[in-house]
């Protein structure tokens, strides 16, 4: 997973790509370092998805725009819109489902 720092490349990054997996984690957050490796496995298995995490107070523009408040957040969006979120206790299966159905919506 790429992780981006600014408001901007995040933004770009979602416009330029039809499936994006967006990792918000907050500082010095045991349960969210652990869900970014385990999510970004989840992410290796699907090489068409773009995945990138960023720290939510590295930009804090990110909790208003993503009406994010809390760590780990995943969002998942297809072509600019939010298609799936996961928060705090995020469930791998159900994510791993989702980003499977979208891939193959997109692949039609």
């Amino acid at each position: 997973m790429k992780h981006l720092t600014n408001i901007q490349d995040i933004e770009q990054t979602i416009a330029e790509n039809r499936l994006c997996l967006f990792y918000i984690k907050a500082p010095d957050c045991g349960v969210c370092n652990v869900m970014l490796d385990k999510v970004g496995q989840v992410t290796d298995r699907f090489p068409s998805l773009c995945s990138f995490y960023t720290d939510i107070i590295e930009e804090p523009l990110i909790a208003s725009r993503f009406l994010v408040y809390s760590g780990p957040t995943v969002l998942l969006l297809m072509e600019g819109k939010e298609v799936y979120r996961g928060s705090q206790f995020i469930d791998l299966e159900e994510l791993r489902y989702n980003i499977n159905r979208y891939i193959e919506m997109l692949d039609q």
